[in-house]
């Protein structure tokens, strides 16, 4: 999978009725593309608290067994970002 290409198996739908998905980031200093997950409480925006996942099933895993955060992206860039499946601006998930 190419960076920035989204990976549909899973989805967070914004109170504005966009779908946003899970899509894999370039890391500057390795070169590789991965999945970016946060765990809650950490000051999670920041690069280096984010853990970098090669496989969506593991982000899957993190995202919706252990409640963390995940860089999502939709059709519209202004809603890029890192989002969590219980934040305010999700009204449900493709596992709701």
């Amino acid at each position: 999978m190419a960076t920035n290409e989204i990976d549909p198996r899973f989805w967070f739908e914004h109170t504005s009725g966009q779908r946003l998905y899970p899509y894999r980031l370039r890391n500057r200093d390795t070169g590789q593309a991965t999945f970016r997950v946060a765990r809650p409480g950490t000051g999670a925006n920041r690069e280096e608290h984010q853990v970098e996942l090669a496989d969506v099933d593991h982000v899957f895993r993190h995202v919706f067994g252990l409640g963390w955060s995940v860089r999502l992206r939709g059709h519209d860039p202004k809603f890029n970002g890192l989002y969590n499946a219980s934040g305010h601006s999700i009204v449900r998930t493709s596992e709701s």
